[in-house]
């Protein structure tokens, strides 16, 4: 027969090592997609409805941790099955994700829409050494319309007033289209809680669907000083201008 004592050292390993395994498990479920060398895109992919109904599965791009999917769909959008989520580098050097699918509204009937959840935050070395996101871009491709059709992307941040707009419209005369935004953050965090709003109306008479094919976001961080580091700069610049009064 065990000893209290002993029976509480059984206990306390056993909970250590069901804590490993929950770690260990979690850790394993992010699956890295950092597109190589100066590819804009990973090689591999996974699809949303992988993510979706695994609640401890994600992905690593870089040094962004995206994790917490979700989608929501309406009318013509397509299934989380038929949306590919890739790792994404933009133009700048920025990591992100590209959600490929088959985003479309088709003539006649009703509007189409979906709704894309999901958070990001900075891995955990660079959370340690001060790094914060401060930007978020959007991009979208692979956009075409009939006359008096539209399609819209609109993105908005829990927790901040920032929001994101990328549209393609053939409403009115010509075409008016913004394919990109960016926004700076007020406040830098390093997490954000992302929603995304596909909408797209294709004219009711017409032939050609309004849709696009890529939804690409990207996420840019700065260095935030520590409030030590912050204070001992505060402390050398005192006694710089100490010295300084000295000499003269």
């Amino acid at each position: 027969m065990l000893r209290p004592a002993t029976r509480a050292v059984s206990t306390a390993f056993a909970l250590a090592m069901a804590a490993c395994l929950t770690a260990s498990t979690a850790s394993a479920a992010l699956i890295d997609l950092t597109p190589a060398g100066d590819a804009v895109n990973s090689v591999g992919s996974i699809s949303l409805a992988d993510l979706q109904n695994d609640p401890t599965s994600g992905i690593i791009v870089g040094d962004k941790v995206f994790t917490g999917f979700s989608y929501s769909r309406d009318g013509d959008m397509p299934l989380p099955a038929n949306i590919n989520v890739l790792g994404f580098k933009d133009p700048d050097g920025n990591w992100g994700v590209s959600f490929y699918g088959t985003f479309i509204d088709l003539p006649g009937g009703l509007s189409s829409d979906a709704l894309i959840r999901f958070q990001v935050e900075v891995d955990a070395e660079s959370a340690e050494a001060g790094w914060v996101i401060s930007d978020a871009h959007l991009f979208i491709g692979g956009v075409g319309a009939g006359d008096e059709s539209f399609l819209t992307v609109d993105e908005t941040f829990l927790g901040n007033n920032e929001t994101l707009n990328a549209f393609y419209s053939t409403l009115g005369p010509g075409v008016n289209s913004q394919l990109s935004d960016s926004t700076i953050f007020s406040t830098p965090v390093t997490k954000l809680n992302v929603t995304k709003g596909i909408f797209a109306s294709a004219a009711q008479g017409g032939f050609l669907p309004a849709r696009t094919t890529v939804i690409d976001q990207s996420f840019s961080q700065t260095l935030v000083p520590e409030p030590a580091t912050l204070a001992l700069a505060g402390v050398s610049g005192l006694a710089m201008v100490a010295i300084r009064r000295r000499r003269s």
